[in-house]
């Protein structure tokens, strides 16, 4: 009897040092998903059209992979990759067409200053203030926070071939729009020549540290401006003006309510220069929180049928 014990004893002790030397399980791979509804209508000398599309957000866990998916009239139109990461040539943030074999769009290069204080996005400075600049370098140069280097750039006040993306709609940071970015030096290049301009960027705070005014000048031209006013508890409104080589001047509104977290309002007044042109642009989004889906790249079929079961 007492060998019989003895034996069973020694089987546990074996089997306990097979699990114990085992690897950990991996962890699943999670999936969270944001699908926005865009209402979209257009009123100029020739008519009034509407449209209505969705955009479906993919983030991994990691939160460095970000996968966004245009739908149209229930068609996959556009579907692109963006990736936040490192090398030994730096952090580059990536993005890729992922439909019907489409190419890749020139990666932006992120370097971080720590003596400046400064972020630089490919050529463009971004001077912060160092309480913000130590969080975007933890978030961003660390953790490789895609949604975090998306706030930093929210104004797109450089072409950086970033479509379809509506920060406040995809983060639901409390902090936004609050003392950031100091002062920042972009460069443009022109469309139809190898000129290049360079924008000086200032930023106002008011009393309570939240931003009241981004403006942008080169000389005597004015670029772009943003003049924040937070009208109340529950609604915030930007007005917005772009001037595009004076060729385009985009005056836009929006309107956006931060304790609902789900609609987002943009009316855009664009001006076509020498054509004596103005359209009108009125865009609504509305958001809704998806279950979580298995993969970030899937196929049109995938796509669609999430979609349908999400209305």
């Amino acid at each position: 009897m007492t060998k019989l014990i003895s034996a069973c004893i020694l089987n546990l002790l074996v089997v306990f040092s097979v699990i114990a030397q085992q690897p950990p399980p991996k962890p699943a791979k999670v999936c969270f998903g944001i699908l926005l509804t865009r209402f979209t209508e257009v009123k100029s000398e020739e008519g009034k059209e509407k449209d209505t599309s969705k955009i479906l957000y993919l983030q991994n866990s990691l939160k460095d992979s970000l996968f966004v998916y245009k739908i149209a009239d229930g068609i996959l139109s556009e579907a692109t990759a963006y990736n936040l990461s490192g090398d030994s040539k730096g952090l580059y943030l990536r993005a890729k067409s992922i439909l019907n074999g489409g190419g890749s769009i020139e990666p932006l290069k992120i370097t971080f200053s720590d003596a400046k204080r400064t972020v630089l996005v490919n050529q463009d400075e971004y001077k912060l203030f160092p309480e913000f600049y130590a969080k975007i370098k933890q978030q961003v140069g660390i953790k490789h926070s895609i949604i975090s280097l998306f706030n930093l750039l929210e104004d797109y006040l450089e072409d950086y071939s970033i479509n379809d993306i509506y920060q406040v709609l995809l983060s639901d940071s409390r902090e936004r729009w609050g003392k950031g970015i100091q002062q920042s030096k972009i460069t443009t290049q022109r469309s139809q020549s190898d000129l290049k301009d360079t924008w000086n960027y200032r930023y106002q705070y008011n009393r309570s540290g939240k931003l009241e005014l981004v403006k942008g000048t080169s000389a005597e031209e004015t670029h772009f401006s943003k003049k924040m006013s937070y009208l109340n508890p529950g609604l915030i409104e930007m007005n917005i003006y772009r001037n595009t080589e004076d060729r385009q001047i985009i005056s836009r509104k929006v309107t956006y309510n931060p304790l609902k977290l789900n609609l987002l309002k943009l009316t855009e007044h664009i001006e076509i220069t020498g054509k004596d042109t103005e359209v009108i642009t009125t865009t609504t989004i509305s958001r809704k929180i998806i279950g979580k889906p298995m993969s970030l790249q899937m196929s049109q079929e995938e796509v669609i049928k999430l979609v349908d079961l999400n209305r």
